[in-house]
């Protein structure tokens, strides 16, 4: 069997003589370390915080300010729930099939798996308290941090994956700040994050040590491969290049529709932040609106609410994305749109959390919660925002490359019935005022105006213009050859 089709027969020599004992032994030596720190925390001093926390955290609240709390409240977004669970790890392990390099995707994937089991099952076997200053809303146990576990195997994958200083460095400042946020919202004390780092670099040597020889000869393999066969150029122009010809005054007409959507969603999110701020204005209608919800609950009605709350929520909606995006990109042969979709739904969820960690507004009553109770913030709907982010989003890039007004207008019309619907669930199962699913809407608004102006200045392409860029290409072609056959003149005479 030759290098083509087996990676171990392509590695370099360095990797073949790995002996497997090395980097298991020192992997393993970071695992221990991380049980051991958890283990003395617990049994010596029951759990409590050591002076190194308490001053390290004291010295974060001492100098707490509103740009690093916006900076932390993203990385917490960005570093824990589907986005890092799902979101990441499929992206990254798609991205990583598409260069033909499956034992990298399948070792990215199991070092994540890893990770997060071994996280879990260390926060219940210690079941260390967090601290009491929290400034977002958390699960059970404190060692180690998530976040940090998995920032840390991330970075160290993809260092050994991509061996290049740059790697390592993205991925230490990413490890470092992913710290740093987790303490600064006093999620952690700063032994967990520490702990967090030893078991991430661990899981991703442990499981490495077995694999080295493959994942470096299929490294090399793809190096080796010529550029007609692959290459990230190549996929680039593949993927993501999609122009489409458009006259110029309908251009013009989707630069203004972003300009207008935009616009307005700006204006109304920030009439209703500063009523929902002063307690006055538009706020006068969320009890009013609760209320008359409340008279048309029944059984039946209630279990339809519910169907939509899950259907729009935090996990149905995020694995619906993602094999969205995955069916569109295989059918499709394109990526583009996908990732557009994925990257703008990814932005409204970081958005909607800075928002609502800073606003900090008080959800109704919960004894008019229908679905059990919710501590976290009201305003805005993390709901109603990513439902109505999805299906506008999707109906425009559908029905933008589409000719059929009338299948134009029916796929904007079930968008707006599906963002009715999701804001209406929301406040009549009592989770939500009627501000925080306009507010919801407002701020799609935004986001929606602006894909479709990135989208249109990325894509639209006029023929007037078109032809004019051919002309010039064809001219400067001329002019090289003119330039070439007059050098060519040049060096026989002098001959």
């Amino acid at each position: 069997m030759d290098a083509q089709m087996n990676p171990e027969v392509a590695a370099k020599p360095r990797a073949k003589r790995v002996t497997h004992w090395w980097p298991l032994v020192s992997g393993l030596m970071a695992l221990g370390l991380a049980f051991i720190l958890g283990a003395l925390i617990v049994v010596r001093d029951q759990g409590l915080p050591l002076s190194i926390d308490t001053e390290w955290m004291k010295e974060l609240i001492e100098n707490r300010a509103p740009i690093w709390q916006t900076l932390a409240l993203a990385m917490d977004t960005l570093g824990g729930g589907l986005v890092a669970i799902i979101i990441l790890p499929v992206v990254i392990a798609v991205a990583l099939l598409l260069a033909k390099r499956p034992w990298a995707a399948g070792y990215f994937l199991a070092a994540t798996v890893v990770t997060g089991g071994v996280v879990q099952l260390l926060k219940n076997l210690f079941g260390r308290a967090r601290p009491e200053n929290l400034m977002t809303n958390l699960d059970f146990g404190s060692f180690p941090s998530g976040h940090v576990a998995n920032a840390a195997t991330m970075a160290v994958v993809l260092g050994i994956l991509f061996p290049r200083v740059w790697v390592w460095v993205a991925g230490s400042v990413y490890t470092i700040v992913m710290m740093m946020s987790r303490t600064y919202l006093g999620a952690h004390w700063l032994t967990d994050t520490i702990g967090a780092l030893l078991l991430g670099i661990g899981v991703a040597v442990v499981i490495w040590a077995p694999l080295a020889a493959k994942l470096d000869g299929e490294h090399e393999l793809a190096r080796s491969r010529p550029p007609g066969r692959f290459s990230w150029s190549v996929l680039h122009d593949k993927l993501m290049v999609e122009p489409r010809m458009l006259e110029a005054a309908s251009r013009r007409r989707l630069y203004l529709t972003s300009i207008v959507l935009a616009g307005l969603g700006a204006v109304f999110f920030t009439v209703i932040l500063l009523s929902v701020l002063n307690k006055n204005g538009l706020t006068v209608i969320d009890e009013p609106v609760q209320a008359w919800l409340a008279t048309w609950r029944s059984p039946a009605l209630t279990s339809v609410m519910i169907g939509l709350a899950i259907l729009f929520g935090p996990i149905a909606l995020p694995i619906t994305l993602l094999v969205l995006t995955l069916a569109w990109g295989v059918i499709g042969k394109h990526a583009r749109r996908p990732v557009i979709l994925a990257a703008a739904m990814l932005v409204g969820v970081v958005l909607g959390q800075i928002i609502g960690h800073s606003v900090n507004r008080h959800r109704p009553p919960t004894e008019l919660m229908l679905f059990g109770p919710d501590p976290s913030f009201s305003f805005p709907s993390g709901h109603v925002l990513g439902a109505t982010d999805f299906v506008l989003l999707t109906a425009y890039l559908v029905f933008s490359r589409r000719a059929s007004i009338r299948g134009t207008v029916a796929g904007f019309g079930f968008a707006v019935v599906c963002i009715v619907a999701a804001a209406v669930s929301r406040v009549y199962l009592g989770y939500h005022w009627a501000t925080d699913a306009l507010a919801s809407v407002s701020l799609s608004l935004i986001i929606v105006g602006g894909v479709i102006a990135f989208d249109t200045w990325r894509t639209a392409r006029v023929p007037e213009e078109t032809r004019g860029l051919e002309g010039t290409k064809e001219e400067t072609k001329e002019e090289t050859k003119e330039e070439t056959k007059e050098e060519t003149k040049e060096e026989t005479r002098g001959v």
